[in-house]
């Protein structure tokens, strides 16, 4: 059976084949109905490795092609643009996924506009320009997701916060967790939600039993607070250093809550005292990761304090912090 999308809100039904970033009657998130395309890496996307680090289980997915675990969606989004005959693929976005869009665009030989608040961090927009992007620069987060909705009309939406074929390319990372995620702890960073929406849908789809999610989040967006239980909160209510975990108002916020109610885990609010802190104890150890990917190491080591965890825990480190020397340089050290 071809796949079609529809709406589980409203009912909408798209044709065969059809490509929607959302639902066109409601604006909702779409699922899709019947057999999913399949896709192989094509930069060496996923197959990150899990390592162990006194007794934890960290999974770098900051080692991903261009920094992020990002890659993983973006890679499934833009095999599909292509074959669905798109020319240009856009997006909106303030580091991440912008970089990972522009490189996979110029890989798959796509056009790539990214829209991009002003004030996102320099270097990030520097690097989505030199992979052959165009950018746009806007005033707010909010006029970036605006402005690309606008382009959706001819090009292809990487629309990472509602597309299920976005989640169709996270589900990898979950399939990858599956021989160790049986009854362990898994914690992760949440935004968007499409990092936990991945990691539960592949450990579902593999028959995985038994394992928690554990969300983590910044004060400044802290989306999953009074829906889920708040296992706890450390590092003051300071969010700056947290830019990759801004999203306030997820558009599958209900779909997260859920799993992670599912799952019997809850959320854990880290701020940037305590992201300082765990970002010098992993870089000095080697891993070299971004402040968000610090958070959730803050969050384990609240956990481990309070004697709460399960034997086996796994920890998601998602982005690179070659992307932040300048922040590394004076968080992670000190000076």
């Amino acid at each position: 059976m071809e796949w079609r999308l529809q709406c589980p809100k409203c009912g909408f039904r798209g044709a065969p084949g059809e490509y929607h970033p959302w639902c066109p009657k409601c604006g909702g998130p779409l699922e899709i109905v019947g057999a999913t395309p399949r896709y192989d890496s094509i930069m060496g996307e996923g197959s990150t490795p899990l390592v162990d680090f006194n007794g934890v289980l960290l999974k770098l997915e900051y080692l991903n092609p261009t920094g992020s675990f990002k890659d993983r969606g973006v890679s499934y989004s833009l095999q599909l643009a292509r074959d669905l005959g798109y020319q240009c693929v856009v997006v909106d976005s303030s580091g991440n996924t912008a970089i990972s869009v522009a490189a996979f665009a110029g890989r798959l030989g796509l056009e790539a506009k990214v829209y991009i608040p002003r004030g996102a961090g320099g270097g990030k927009r520097a690097l989505v320009k030199a992979l052959g992007a165009r950018v746009f620069e806007v005033e707010s987060r909010e006029e970036a997701a605006e402005a690309s909705r606008r382009e959706a009309s001819r090009c292809f939406h990487v629309a990472h916060m509602t597309s299920p074929f976005f989640l169709e390319g996270m589900k990898g990372l979950g399939l990858e967790l599956k021989a160790e995620a049986e009854g362990a702890d898994v914690i992760l960073p949440v935004s968007s939600g499409s990092l936990l929406l991945g990691v539960y849908r592949g450990l579902r789809e593999a028959g995985v039993m038994g394992f928690r999610l554990i969300a983590v989040q910044s004060p400044r967006a802290a989306s999953l607070r009074g829906r889920v239980r708040v296992l706890g909160e450390i590092g003051g209510s300071s969010g700056r250093l947290l830019d990759a975990l801004v999203v306030k108002s997820p558009s599958r916020l209900s779909e997260i809550a859920e799993a992670i109610e599912s799952s019997g885990g809850g959320v854990v609010v880290v701020g940037d005292s305590a992201v300082r802190e765990a970002l010098g104890e992993l870089v000095r150890s080697g891993f070299i990761v971004e402040p968000s990917s610090a958070a959730a190491w803050a969050a384990f080591r609240l956990l481990r304090e309070q004697g709460v965890l399960r034997r086996r825990v796994i920890v998601v480190l998602t982005g690179s912090g070659l992307k932040y020397p300048e922040v590394l340089a004076r968080e992670a050290t000190g000076s």
